[in-house]
């Protein structure tokens, strides 16, 4: 009798606020929205089969009226900030620190009294900005945004596709009174100005909150329904069967605590659980009573799909592009579009974390300068047989030192961003792979950025016989490796304490099977399958073999013949490497005797894709869930 309608999230038709707002918390709101605008608008324009996107400046428009709408024009171009860091930083978080020279005495009193007239406009410093105070309000000039201000972003961020209903889970999660009720009132004009429904869980609401609700449903422990229906019948409802509300009471926080347990106290818990049943029954019976039959029920209509929509408007209509080349030429032009967009944002992600690029900087920078100090023997001049185990041990902690900051960072990184990949892939806004290759190129010209130094000053100050370029060249290709372990690890994972806990015994375990033992090594004692396995997985292992190769490969020493003598003097302390005379016999002894360089860069950048395509599969089947509820018509 009624028609069936399928709503579904990833096509746009539900717009769900979650408890806890994700953002990149290095961009602004503006770049946050017009992004996910320029992804929707396109992803739709594709789907009605017109030819994609056209035009350059529609996103913007849409993303400028949203922001408006919403009150966020005045921070659209403030940095979002990350709240999850207790240090500001460049993150964006506000620490306030009164200047107390600014501050006067209250009259007859020895308390000073902050913010007082004639030093209205004293500086107040929060994080690296200076705010002002004026007429007594605080208004910051940078920082990130606040919370009401990020909660009103996340209602922003979900009004892009344009939802058929509108769900919000706890919208007033970790919000002041006064934010909470700015929010839902806004929700609230949202659903009355845009005709969508929404519907908001809240727990202990003010009584500025309850009065903006239209209906409300009251659930007891387990599920169990103890009234919906219009707010303003609740009060007279329950006088009804017994419990009236007592005067000058918020009638949610008296419903609430009808329907609540105190678990402390079991003589309490049975009574609160009897009265429970009896409310529960009692709706039941009004139920059974006032509904007789489906026919007197206005149904609730969502909108047709292909009616007008305010987002539909900026999407073109010229249907030119009918033939299948001409289509996948689109979806080619669209691919690239996105994967341009992905790449945009990642980069502002990287380059703006300057606290972090300036630590890595100067770590790559002092680490370089202490390990050439710490291997003195690693001279400049004719390389010497005393030097191998200095040598090998330099490469070693190079190779080291630049895997475990590059997965580190991307790890926290990674992990973080998850929240907002998910949502992004939920809604089809783009693939998991474009996600993972705009990653790894952004990370390139930092990663890029921290080899050049930490391989330069290396080369300066020691007297490694491989070249630059080739150093560069290794680092480089190792720290896209371990960026691409960082991707797998965090895609597998479910929270950023998640991914670090799991991600540093891992690295652990690589960094010890993939040293190479500066004694030599045992070739007629092969280790075990599972060892030789986790040596494979390891980029560790690939990267120093390969520096090693090229430093030792046709190296010939400085010194004179030594003798047996000299040999067996440095026996004790260089084992078997004590008799090598050249670089070659180096490379046997350590079991690289057959190793090209070549060969060993080529299963390294195959390890990369490997964990390249892990993180993909994480992704595409780590995510959500969804179950098709659809009635069958």
């Amino acid at each position: 009798k009624y028609r069936h309608y399928h709503l579904s999230q990833q096509g746009g038709d539900i717009a769900m606020l979650s408890q806890h707002d994700n953002f990149f918390g290095m961009l602004t709101p503006r770049e946050s929205i017009e992004f996910a605008a320029f992804l929707e608008i396109q992803k739709r324009s594709f789907e009605r089969n017109d030819g994609g996107y056209n035009g350059g400046a529609n996103h913007k428009e849409v993303a400028h009226n949203i922001l408006a709408s919403l009150g966020l024009l005045g921070v659209a171009d403030r940095r979002i900030g990350d709240r999850t860091k207790l240090d500001g930083g460049d993150e964006g978080n506000s620490r306030v620190h009164i200047k107390w020279d600014d501050l006067r005495f209250w009259p007859g009193s020895r308390r000073r009294r902050p913010f007082s007239n004639s030093k209205c406009n004293s500086g107040v410093r929060t994080g690296s900005a200076v705010s002002k105070v004026t007429d007594g309000v605080m208004t910051r000039k940078g920082g990130g945004l606040s919370g009401g201000e990020r909660r009103r972003l996340s209602v922003a961020m979900e009004l892009i596709t344009e939802p058929k209903i509108f769900l919000a889970d706890e919208p007033t999660t970790g919000l002041d009174s006064a934010q909470a009720e700015k929010v839902v009132a806004l929700i609230a004009k949202l659903a009355k100005d845009r005709q969508v429904p929404s519907i908001c869980t809240l727990h202990q609401p003010k009584t500025s909150i309850w009065n903006l609700l239209d209906t409300f449903i009251l659930l007891a422990p387990g599920g169990k329904m103890c009234y919906a229906g219009d707010r303003s019948g609740a009060t007279e409802y329950f006088k009804n069967i017994g419990y009236e509300c007592p005067p000058e009471t918020n009638p949610a926080e008296y419903f609430i605590d009808l329907v609540s347990i105190d678990t402390e106290d079991p003589v309490k818990a049975a009574a609160d659980t009897e009265r429970i049943d009896f409310l529960h029954h009692q709706f039941l019976d009004s139920c059974t009573a006032t509904i007789l039959s489906y026919d007197d029920v206005e149904m609730w209509t969502p909108p047709e799909s292909g009616s007008a929509s305010r987002m539909n408007k900026y999407i073109s209509t010229n249907v030119s592009f009918s033939s299948k080349i001409r289509k996948e030429m689109t979806r080619i032009s669209n691919t690239i579009n996105r994967f341009a967009s992905l790449l945009q944002r990642s980069l502002r992600q990287n380059i703006r974390n300057t606290s972090v690029n300036v630590l890595r900087f100067g770590c790559s920078a002092m680490q370089a300068v202490l390990f050439a100090a710490i291997f003195k023997s690693v001279r400049d001049d004719k390389p010497l047989t005393k030097s191998i185990a200095d040598r090998v041990a330099l490469l070693t902690y190079a190779v080291v030192n630049m895997s475990i900051m590059s997965l580190m960072k991307t790890l926290d990184l990674f992990a973080r961003e998850r929240f907002v990949v998910t949502r992004e892939q939920m809604r089809h806004n783009y693939y998991g792979f474009e996600y993972l290759l705009a990653k790894v190129v952004s990370e390139m010209p930092l990663d890029t950025a921290y080899v050049l130094v930490h391989g330069a000053i290396l080369k300066q100050l020691t007297g490694l016989r491989t070249s630059l370029a080739t150093l560069m060249k290794t680092l480089s290709l190792m720290t896209v490796s371990s960026v691409s372990l960082g991707f797998a690890i965090g895609s597998l994972t479910s929270s950023v304490d998640t991914a670090m806990s799991t991600g540093v015994p891992i690295m652990v375990i690589f960094m010890i099977l993939g040293v190479i033992n500066p004694s030599g090594v045992n070739l007629d004692d092969p280790p075990m399958p599972i060892m030789e396995l986790l040596k494979i997985a390891s980029p560790i292992k690939w990267a120093i073999e390969s520096l090693v190769v090229a430093e030792f490969r046709d190296m010939a020493f400085g010194e004179k013949e030594r003798g047996l003598w000299g040999n067996l003097k440095d026996l004790p302390r260089m084992g078997a490497l004590a008799m090598v005379r050249n670089g070659n016999e180096v490379l046997e002894n350590l079991g690289l005797g057959n190793a090209k360089y070549s060969q060993l860069m080529k299963n390294l950048g195959i390890l990369s894709c490997v964990y390249l395509s892990m993180s993909w599969l994480g992704l595409a089947f780590g995510g959500p869930k969804f179950i098709d509820i659809a009635a069958s018509s």
